[in-house]
C-alpha cells in the first residue's frame, strides 16, 4: 500500500482503502515515523468485535508498565488530562462505577421522556428566520451542530443563558483544528462546571446536574462525567445526522424511498450508521500482554485500533455490504461500539438523528445538494467521521 489512512485525498472516502487493508492485512501494523509508536488496525468484523471484549486490551495506559506506558503518552502534560477520565478512556472497575452512576442519563426511559423536546428544538432552529434564508442552508451549521448541545444541556439541567457558551465550548472543542483554541475552551468548560457544581451542591435541584454533584464521586471526576454527557456525544451526533443527510443526497432512490415510507427513518438511521457511520474507529486500545488478533500476535504494550467502518462493511457479515440499503435487515453493525464501551449515548443519538433527518424530508420535498458533493470538507482524522459543512437547497 503507498497510500496511508492518514493521507488528506483518502479520509473524503477511506472505504476503498479499507477494503484493501480488510483484504490484503485484516490486521494491519502501522509504525509512526517519528515517535516510532505502533498500531495495529483491525479490519475484519470478527477481529473488531473480539478485540472489543478482550479483557487483555484496556483503554488505561497506567495498566501498562511506566516504560511501555511512556511511549504513548504526550510530550507534553496535558492541562484537559482531568476532562478525558471519563468512562470512555476507563477500564473495569472505575469505568463499571461511573458508569453505572451516569447511564441512567441515557437510558432508554429518560430518552424516550424528552423525545417532545428533540421534536420541538428541531422545529424551532427549522422555523428559524435565518434557516435556509434564500432557500439555501448549511446542515451542518444550520441543524446538526446546534441540535446536540441543547438537547443534552436541556436533559442535564443547565439554566437557558448558559447554553450560548455550552455550544461555543462545544463547537471548540470538538472541531477546532488549533490546539490553543481547544486547550482554552477546555479550561474555560472545566472552570464553569466546576461552578455549576458547586452551586448545585449548595442549592440541589431536581436534575441530573444536581444528581451528579451530589453522587459519591471525586469533583474531577463529577466535572468528567458532565463533559462526556454534554460534549463527548455531541460530536457523534452532529456527524450522524450529516452523514445521513448525504447518504440521501447521494442515493436519489433511497431518498425518494424513504418519502414514500416515512416509517423507514429508523432503520435508514441504522444503515446510515453501517454504511457510512459518525465514528471511524473506537478509542485506542492498549494490548495489556501479548494478544492473539486473528492470528497475528499484538505485543504486550502496542496500541490497537478497531475501525468501525471497515467492519460494517465486511462481506463476510453483511449481503452486498457497499450497497446503502435503507431497508437493511438484519444489521447487526458495530457503528456504536460493543461490550463494556458501547455507546451510552446510541439511543440519544439515533433520536435526534430520526428526528432531524424525518423532519428535513418531510418538510423540504426540493432538498437537494447545493455544491459538488465530492468536494466536502470532512474531519482531520478517521476517528470522528463526518462532514465540516453540507449546503444544500431546501427549494
Amino acid at each position: 500500500m503507498t497510500a496511508t489512512l492518514f493521507d488528506p485525498d483518502v479520509r473524503s472516502d477511506p472505504h476503498p482503502m479499507l477494503r484493501q487493508m480488510r483484504e490484503e492485512a485484516p490486521v494491519h501494523r502501522h509504525v509512526t515515523p517519528v515517535s516510532g509508536r505502533v498500531f495495529w488496525y483491525l479490519t475484519r468484523y470478527a477481529d473488531v468485535q473480539a478485540a472489543l471484549r478482550h479483557p487483555d486490551l484496556g483503554r488505561q495506559l497506567d495498566r501498562l508498565p511506566a516504560g511501555l506506558a511512556a511511549t504513548h503518552r504526550r510530550a507534553t502534560a496535558d492541562p484537559l488530562a482531568m476532562l478525558r477520565r471519563n468512562v470512555f478512556h476507563l477500564d473495569p472497575p472505575d469505568h463499571t462505577r461511573l458508569r453505572r452512576l451516569i447511564s441512567p442519563a441515557f437510558g432508554a426511559r429518560t430518552v424516550a421522556a424528552i423525545d417532545d423536546h428533540i421534536t420541538r428544538i428541531v422545529g424551532e432552529l427549522i422555523d428559524d428566520p435565518a434557516f435556509g434564508d434564500g432557500g439555501v442552508v448549511d446542515i451542518i451549521e444550520g441543524l446538526a451542530l446546534p441540535l446536540p448541545v441543547l438537547v443534552v444541556a436541556e436533559l442535564l439541567g443547565f439554566p437557558i443563558e448558559d447554553r450560548p457558551a455550552l455550544r461555543r465550548w462545544s463547537d471548540e472543542m470538538s472541531r477546532s483544528e488549533d490546539p490553543a483554541r481547544i486547550q482554552r475552551a477546555g479550561l474555560e468548560f472545566a472552570s464553569h462546571l466546576a461552578r455549576v457544581i458547586a452551586q448545585r451542591r449548595a442549592a440541589p435541584g431536581d436534575d441530573l446536574l444536581s444528581q451528579l454533584a451530589l453522587a459519591p464521586i471525586s469533583r474531577p471526576e463529577q466535572i468528567a462525567a458532565v463533559f462526556q454527557l454534554l460534549l463527548a456525544g455531541d460530536e457523534t451526533s452532529v456527524n450522524l445526522i450529516g452523514n445521513a443527510v448525504l447518504e440521501l443526497l447521494r442515493h436519489r432512490d433511497q431518498l425518494a424511498r424513504l418519502r414514500a415510507d416515512p416509517a423507514l427513518i429508523d432503520s435508514c438511521v441504522e444503515e446510515v450508521i453501517r454504511f457510512n457511520g459518525p465514528v471511524g474507529h473506537t478509542g485506542l486500545l492498549y494490548a495489556l500482554a501479548d494478544v492473539e488478533i486473528g492470528g497475528t500476535i499484538v505485543p504486550r504494550g502496542d496500541a490497537v485500533v478497531p475501525v468501525l467502518l471497515a467492519a460494517n462493511r465486511d462481506p463476510a457479515v453483511f449481503a452486498d455490504p457497499d450497497v446503502f440499503d435503507i431497508g437493511r435487515t438484519p444489521n447487526r453493525h458495530l457503528g456504536f461500539g460493543h461490550g463494556v464501551h458501547f455507546c451510552l449515548g446510541a439511543a440519544l443519538a439515533r433520536m435526534q438523528a430520526r428526528t432531524a433527518v424525518g423532519t428535513l424530508v418531510r418538510r423540504f420535498p426540493a432538498l437537494r445538494p447545493a455544491g459538488d458533493l465530492s468536494a466536502l470538507r470532512w474531519t482531520p482524522d478517521l476517528f470522528l467521521h463526518g462532514v465540516r459543512h453540507l449546503p444544500v437547497h431546501l427549494k
